[in-house]
């Protein structure tokens, strides 16, 4: 008897694992190793800087956005991403925002605003669970499909609504961070990223309310025309002619719960140097988080996390 030579039962062996295993458990276990879409930049002006993992790179028009990617502008920078599921983020000047998480056929959007300012135009959330929330270090922001812009700076953050409602909470200190006089017994309800969720309001179009740290928000008030003009202007990053407003130029504002994020027209900044421009700011501390963005050390081997990413 002629015994098998070892090629030809390995190659039997092989052939038979591939009619076990199916296509497409294969095509996921590839799939899992690759980032998740969550859109794109559309625009830059005139430097910004993306973070992916330990690296920080000059980011650039109609690159690719991934969950967990973080946008870094510095001074006199911004930065417009469109997500994958038709939402706008306009980044302001000295911000750093993670794309932590964006499913756009589930409508499950998770942001953090570590530092700085955004405006976001969120598509109506219609699907089951569907989910749209800016995280501060402060405080949350949920919507259902509405135009609004926060400022978050130091142990403050504020919210200016343009159309529709957004439910704005606060962080509540854990008993550890309260150290002493901690109530016990209390049921609190715990976020995602281990703050526990304090008092909330509803906060409407043409209104604005603010929050800090383990204290409840302001009552919503109307927003003043220079509070909604700051916030359009300091996070658009489209051209057009007109006077100056807080060093930018305006044609056009978008009255209050009317207009889209991206329907405010703003004058074309010339800035001088731009190749220079920080991209990396230092931010104001809150007193129970540090953010912080170090241009001389992106890398930071101890931690495996870049600057401006949450712990």
């Amino acid at each position: 008897m002629n015994a098998r030579h070892p090629l030809t039962c390995l190659t039997a062996l092989l052939i038979c694992l591939l009619l076990v295993i199916p296509a497409d458990v294969a095509g996921q276990a590839k799939q899992a190793t690759q980032p998740q879409h969550a859109g794109k930049l559309t625009a830059v002006l005139p430097v910004v800087n993306v973070i992916r993992g330990p690296q920080q790179t000059p980011a650039s028009t109609s690159e690719a956005v991934y969950w967990g990617d973080v946008i870094n502008t510095g001074h006199l920078a911004r930065a417009r991403v469109a997500l994958d599921d038709g939402s706008v983020l306009s980044v302001g000047s000295d911000s750093n925002l993670t794309v932590t998480k964006h499913d756009g056929g589930a409508q499950q959007t998770e942001l953090d605003l570590n530092y700085g300012r955004v405006r976001a135009n969120a598509v109506k959330q219609v699907k089951p669970n569907a989910s749209f929330q800016i995280r501060t270090p402060t405080g949350v922001a949920g919507v259902v499909g509405t135009d609004f812009a926060l400022d978050s700076q130091g142990d403050t953050t504020r919210i200016v609504v343009y159309e529709g409602k957004v439910n704005f909470c606060s962080y509540k200190a854990t008993k550890k961070e309260e150290q002493e006089g901690a109530q016990g017994g209390e049921e609190q309800k715990k976020e995602k990223n281990g703050r526990m969720l304090g008092p909330c309001v509803i906060v409407g179009a043409g209104e604005s309310s603010s929050v800090q740290f383990n204290a409840a928000p302001t009552p919503p008030v109307p927003a003043t025309p220079v509070t909604v003009t700051e916030m359009s202007t300091t996070t658009s990053v489209s051209g057009g002619a007109g006077g100056a407003v807080g060093g930018l130029g305006v044609a056009g504002v978008t009255a209050v719960g009317v207009g889209a994020a991206v329907a405010v027209t703003v004058a074309a900044v010339v800035i001088r140097s731009a190749s220079k421009t920080q991209t990396c700011s230092s931010p104001a501390a809150a007193a129970h988080v540090v953010p912080t963005a170090n241009c001389t050390a992106i890398t930071n081997a101890a931690i495996g996390k870049a600057p401006g990413q949450r712990p």
